[in-house]
């Protein structure tokens, strides 16, 4: 994985201004990353990064979490319209057990990238 800075990414959210910006260093305890943004609204804590993973592809990894419980379905689907957007797939990993990262066990993660289009899972299936 090769972290990218923000202002090279070829995806990176902008979010509603409802969204408060938070300063990394003061969350991380270090001075902010140029790969990493923070913003915080209604008790959801959301992280935002750009790298290049394995596939030789950029991916935007946007993690998510509440203090005291799981983000719910609506927690999900707001994060990913509100960074991803509601024209464009994105996927939410299942490790394998080997690869499997716990830092906080309330977030959820969410995965997109511009040149990585994703299979359409629905088969025709519509609500």
């Amino acid at each position: 994985m090769k972290d990218i800075k923000i202002k090279d990414a070829v995806f990176f959210p902008e979010p509603q201004t409802m969204y408060r910006e938070l300063p990394i260093s003061k969350i991380m305890g270090a001075e902010a990353p140029e790969y990493m943004k923070a913003w915080e609204f209604n008790g959801l804590l959301v992280f935002a990064s750009v790298a290049e993973y394995d596939d030789g592809r950029e991916w935007l990894h946007i993690s998510f979490s509440r203090k005291n419980r799981i983000p719910t379905y609506d927690d999900m689907t707001r994060i990913k319209r509100d960074f991803i957007g509601e024209d464009k797939k994105a996927v939410m990993i299942l490790s394998e057990k080997e690869n499997y990262v716990n830092i906080h066990k309330n977030c959820l993660h969410l995965f997109y990238s511009k040149h990585n289009p994703l299979p359409e899972f629905s088969n025709g299936w519509s609500i």
